[in-house]
């Protein structure tokens, strides 16, 4: 592996923010309804003191030579009030530069946020979405051990107003 994984600091954000607009630029390239809202870097840096500040967050960064190359966000959800166990783990973002791909550090963020969350005795399980057009992170997430659970579905307003 070509990067070493460490807890973010706030002194990651404008780096953070430069990979995380490119994670935000390719998801709306591989599906047109992924339509990004304009963030800036002050609105990001804000946001990450907010996740680093909070207990049920973290955020984890692969640092390379070149600098950052990757990075992983994660957090304790609750579950629908009718299903249990009541709380879960879930991915909010993770991207590893095209640079550096292939090389393990996808693997090494998602560990570290495991390894965090497993510390939590409320916690027993991963939930999260995945963009049903990413089949390249669909692959990763499957490899890793993760199976389809509930479905998400999409239509435009547009497409309820037909009649039968």
């Amino acid at each position: 592996m070509s990067a070493t994984i460490r807890p973010a600091r706030a002194g990651d954000g404008p780096a953070l923010f430069a990979i995380w607009e490119a994670l935000r630029q390719y998801n709306a390239s591989i599906d047109e309804r992924i339509i990004p809202a304009a963030v800036s870097e002050r609105e990001f840096l804000a946001g990450l003191d907010e996740v680093l500040g909070r207990d049920r967050s973290v955020a984890f960064v692969a640092e390379a030579e070149s600098g950052c190359v990757g990075f992983v966000t994660g957090s304790i959800e609750e579950n629908q009030p009718d299903r249990l166990p009541p709380l879960h783990a879930t991915i909010g973002y993770l991207f590893v530069a095209a640079t550096h791909r292939r090389q393990g550090i996808a693997r090494s963020l998602f560990a570290a946020v495991a390894a965090w969350a497993t510390k939590r005795a409320d916690v027993s399980h991963f939930e999260m979405p995945v963009l049903a057009a990413d089949e390249e992170a669909t692959h990763f997430w499957r490899a890793i051990g993760f199976s389809p659970f509930i479905v998400r579905l999409w239509a435009p307003l547009s497409a309820l107003d037909r009649e039968s």
